[in-house]
């Protein structure tokens, strides 16, 4: 998207609000329906949970396995996650026999299901991207109620409305389709940066010419989602697993060559972040931080491959075989495809590989279209006032506020990033933008937005997961600037009116907000997402023999 519309707000941004913070969790790698799809304007219908300000009613413990209100969902995702985790292991054993490739996505995938990597040995990167999901949240209640996913751990001395688990101010973004983002850049004709990953872009992918692999480099010291104290314990923890002669044989035995400290173990159980005084607590000699750091790399390289794979990124949705010629779209599909590239203006960020107002054309160059042009907008999303991080504003057991603002805190997205002397690889020249894209995020793929367990799963969207069903984003796009302003819990919420946005200074007012679609049209465009879920099986009365590949542009 174009980001030159802004370019007469910068005397308007130029002063940011006394209430701006870069988070704690954010600069350590922070990611930080439901609602009947027919119903139409102007009906409301109650929200699965009733709102209040930081969930304060859930009680995530109780909701864990074992717990008192033992969530179903959740219980179903550790399962899964145990299992494929104890297949994947099998699989280990025998990947002397598999080619470099393989050998490389299966070391990605193990890790990735391998909650013996977190401090507490209690979550791991696929508690908070499932595959059923489209790789996001595995819970209704979590999606319907916090937004965000709870992190591993637990907060012993919390007192409501405060959680007792921590919690990013962010619901984490797919990983599916990552992968080929490119490393971000700015263009200045377009006034736009592209590319990256993380709803803020941190992940940009200039260090390791791979945003998804930076990407996977942030969680495990999250403090708020895994929780690990250095990126050294992922290291040594990982020398401990039977995966360790499958890094040896792809990467070399020197991997874990590394002199560990005999306290090792007690610090990379103690959660993160590190103190102040004392950031990197796994004490290392230089040459072994060295190593360390390069075996780091290569991990998460190996998760950006498994993410890039066919197992997560597949291609294989209806739409996807409609394009290929194996599948037909039903007139409210094609009525809604048509309004994604036209009048609702959808395509204009989430690339279809057709040009906005034209046909459908199965000669598209591009026949795997990706749905995003990887650039940051502001669409005036209000606060999430149900996320527990705006009630974490206290110490926890281990002495670590997340959010010493509380309900002050402002989500300032790509503009904070650019701000921040820590993640910003190219301050200078990037910092002085960082007023034109505070408030912005990136744009997500809409691929698998509505793949789910079950038709009654909740799912959350947009970086804080304020709206909860495809209708409700939709119904956002199109009306959120023309419908008159209410308070968050108002009647007529997401239907008849809207709040405030978080961050008006650089709202877009030219692509969205005022689309004119009624609520038939609105049922249309969600009718065409849904064709984006992968796992579509093909008619068989429909199938036609392969085409010849073709090259992605």
């Amino acid at each position: 998207m174009k980001q030159t519309r802004l370019l007469a707000l910068a005397a308007a941004c130029a002063t940011v609000a006394a209430a701006m913070s870069f988070p704690h969790q954010i600069a350590y790698g922070q990611e930080q329906e439901t609602a009947s799809e027919s119903r139409k304007a102007g009906k409301v219908k109650p929200p699965p949970f009733p709102f209040s300000v930081c969930s304060q009613d859930i009680n995530v413990a109780s909701l864990l396995p074992g717990g008192a209100n033992e969530d179903p969902d959740v219980a179903t995702a550790v399962a899964f996650i145990n299992l494929t985790e104890s297949n994947l292991l099998q699989q280990v054993a025998q990947a002397s026999s598999l080619d470099l490739y393989h050998q490389i996505t299966l070391l990605g995938a193990v890790e990735i299901y391998d909650v013996n990597l977190s401090p507490l040995g209690n979550i791991a990167c696929a508690t908070c991207h499932v595959p059923y999901t489209g790789f996001r949240g595995s819970s209704s209640v979590f999606n319907a109620t916090t937004s965000a996913q709870a992190g591993g751990i637990a907060v012993t001395n919390a007192t409501p409305p405060a959680p007792n688990y921590r919690f990013g101010p962010r619901n984490p973004q797919s990983y599916a389709y990552a992968a080929f983002a490119p490393i971000l850049h700015y263009n200045e004709t377009q006034g736009s940066f592209y590319g990256g990953n993380f709803w803020d872009m941190r992940a940009t992918g200039i260090k390791l010419d791979n945003p998804a692999a930076e990407q996977a480099q942030g969680p495990p010291v999250n403090p708020v989602e895994m929780g690990n104290i250095d990126t050294a314990c992922v290291v040594w923890k990982a020398s401990q697993r039977p995966y360790a002669s499958l890094i040896m044989q792809i990467w070399g035995a020197q991997s874990f060559a590394i002199q560990w400290p005999g306290n090792v173990a007690t610090i990379c159980a103690t959660p993160g972040p590190p103190p102040a005084n004392d950031p990197l607590p796994v004490h290392l000699s230089a040459v072994d931080r060295g190593t360390s750091n390069s075996t780091y790399d290569h991990m998460t390289m190996a998760m950006a491959s498994y993410e890039a794979s066919a197992d997560v990124s597949p291609f294989a949705s209806k739409f996807d075989a409609y394009l290929a010629g194996n599948a037909d779209l039903s007139a409210k599909e094609r009525n809604g495809y048509n309004l994604f590239n036209g009048k609702a203006g959808c395509n204009q960020c989430h690339l279809s590989g057709t040009a906005a107002d034209s046909p459908i054309n199965l000669a598209a160059a591009d026949v795997a279209p990706l749905f995003t042009d990887f650039t940051a907008n502001n669409i005036g999303l209000p606060k999430n006032l149900a996320l527990p991080y705006y009630c974490e504003d206290k110490p926890d057991q281990y002495g670590y506020t997340a959010n010493p603002l509380g309900l002050a805190f402002l989500d300032l997205g790509v503009g904070a990033m650019l701000s921040s002397s820590t993640l910003n690889p190219n301050p200078l020249q990037w910092k002085q933008l960082a007023p034109l894209f505070n408030g912005t995020f990136q744009t997500a793929t809409v691929r698998n937005v509505d793949k789910r367990p079950r038709p009654d799963f909740v799912k959350e969207y947009m970086h804080n997961g304020y709206l909860k069903s495809l209708k409700e984003v939709v119904h956002f796009y199109n009306t959120s600037q023309v419908l008159p302003r209410c308070e968050q819990g108002s009647k007529g919420e997401k239907v008849t009116c809207w709040p405030e946005p978080e961050y008006p200074a650089t709202l877009n007012t030219t692509q969205l907000g005022n689309l004119g679609l009624s609520s038939d049209e609105e049922d249309d465009v969600v009718a065409f997402l849904k064709t984006l879920t992968d796992g579509f099986v093909t008619s068989p009365g429909l199938n036609k023999a392969p085409a010849p590949p073709r090259r992605r542009r």
